[in-house]
């Protein structure tokens, strides 16, 4: 269940650039999030989840995300798979893609209430899978931290982002992670019932 939580999280956490004005409404900056995301080609950044795990994250255009965490976890996608790989279990699992919305739009796009304040957007549903979203941006427009609460639970995931480069090429290899030989593969994990 954890490493469905975590995979579910970081997958849709793919990460763009924030456009912020302070006169835009809610709506407004969702949209500047969106189209500053569909321009993006590619990204490189240290992660800081939850104040206790670090990583490398690595993103390219369209929907190409390479994670590799401090405890060993990877988690590597391109637009038809991920991966999700801890060497200390020996498990990957590997989820089909085809067909998904995913990316930054899919994540936030939907909700019954979008809000905006300061560099600061909030996004609220009783529908979603995340109740609540919360997006803090830096002032050149970048994303600076991102909050996820779960429908129906009272805690929540934080995700501090530093970002050290933009559009800067990387090698595709990258996003076609082959876990060894040696892994239990674990297929479709989210399409299993809990």
């Amino acid at each position: 269940m954890a490493l469905k939580s975590f995979f579910s999280f970081l997958f849709y956490l793919i990460f763009s650039f924030f456009q912020y004005t302070a006169a835009q409404s809610g709506n407004e900056l969702l949209s500047s999030v969106i189209a500053k995301m569909n321009g993006l080609q590619s990204l490189k950044a240290r992660i800081n989840i939850d104040g206790t795990l670090t990583g490398e994250l690595y993103y390219q255009r369209p929907y190409n995300i390479h994670v590799k965490l401090s405890d060993g976890r990877i988690i590597s996608a391109n637009k038809n798979i991920i991966w999700v790989y801890s060497p200390s279990r020996m498990i990957a699992g590997r989820q089909d893609l085809r067909g998904g919305t995913g990316g930054i739009s899919g994540l936030l796009s939907g909700y019954e209430s979008v809000t905006s304040s300061g560099n600061r957007l909030t996004l609220k549903s009783n529908t979603k899978a995340y109740s609540e979203i919360v997006v803090v941006v830096s002032p050149d427009h970048l994303i600076r931290s991102i909050r996820m609460k779960r429908k129906g639970s009272e805690s929540s995931k934080t995700i501090n982002l530093s970002i050290s480069a933009t559009n800067i090429g990387l090698p595709s290899n990258l996003f076609n992670f082959h876990p060894p030989s040696s892994a239990q593969i674990v297929e479709n994990p989210l399409n299993q019932k809990e």
